[in-house]
């Protein structure tokens, strides 16, 4: 059992007679901290004492990650919960970390949205729940915002709200039309995806300063 070179955790082999030894806590122990999670989140999972956590993994051989291997297994780990489709507050429940940590990890592998992107976006949902009916009320609390959070990023959006309402008032796909378009889509397959006219999906994402 060892660690590559770069802090990247190999198949741990662990034989039926190895864990059938073991007691049911020290085998949680073990797996826990094979999954990915740290001795401390394991304590606290279990509700031991990290000694004891430590402790168990020594006597059993297994080797304790380094700072930067335990930094790199935990982004691993992140990024697969987000393939899996998993959301950024799920992820930070699992893993044991802040929402912002892990929306760090996933910005600095291009796999979610910048502040502002996340801003324009927000917008493009506001003005379609607007023309579904919604209050601001109600759309502050969809997008997770206070009501003078959500006013005050409408306001200070740079777009005509509107005209913007009036143009898409029956676009279904508004939101991920745009969304499509912050991840790096083209035009054209975007309107291919939705069945649209490509002038028309310009049309709207220039609204948004999306060109």
């Amino acid at each position: 059992m060892h660690f590559e070179k770069k802090g990247e955790k190999k198949m741990l082999e662990i034989n039926h007679n190895f864990f059938s030894n073991l007691s049911e806590r020290d085998k949680s122990i073990i797996q826990l901290y094979l999954e990915g999670l740290s001795s401390y989140k394991i304590a606290n999972k279990l509700d031991i004492n990290r000694h004891t956590v430590t402790k168990v993994l020594k006597e059993n051989k297994i080797p304790i990650r380094t700072k930067n291997q335990y930094d790199e297994n935990r982004k691993k780990r992140i990024i697969t919960l987000f393939k899996q489709g998993k959301s950024i507050y799920e992820i930070s429940d699992i893993v044991g970390v802040s929402h912002y940590s892990v929306r760090l990890t996933l910005e600095e592998e291009n796999l979610t949205l910048n502040k502002y992107e996340r801003d324009i976006l927000n917008v493009a949902r506001y003005i379609y729940m607007k023309n579904k009916g919604f209050d601001t009320q109600d759309i502050a609390k969809f997008l997770n915002m206070t009501e003078k959070a959500l006013n005050k990023l409408i306001r200070n959006s740079g777009i005509n709200i509107s005209a913007v309402r009036r143009k898409t008032k029956n676009i279904e796909n508004l939101a991920d039309i745009v969304e499509k378009k912050l991840k790096g889509q083209k035009n054209k397959d975007i309107a291919m995806h939705y069945n649209m006219d490509i002038v028309t999906v310009k049309e709207i994402l220039d609204d948004f300063g999306l060109f």
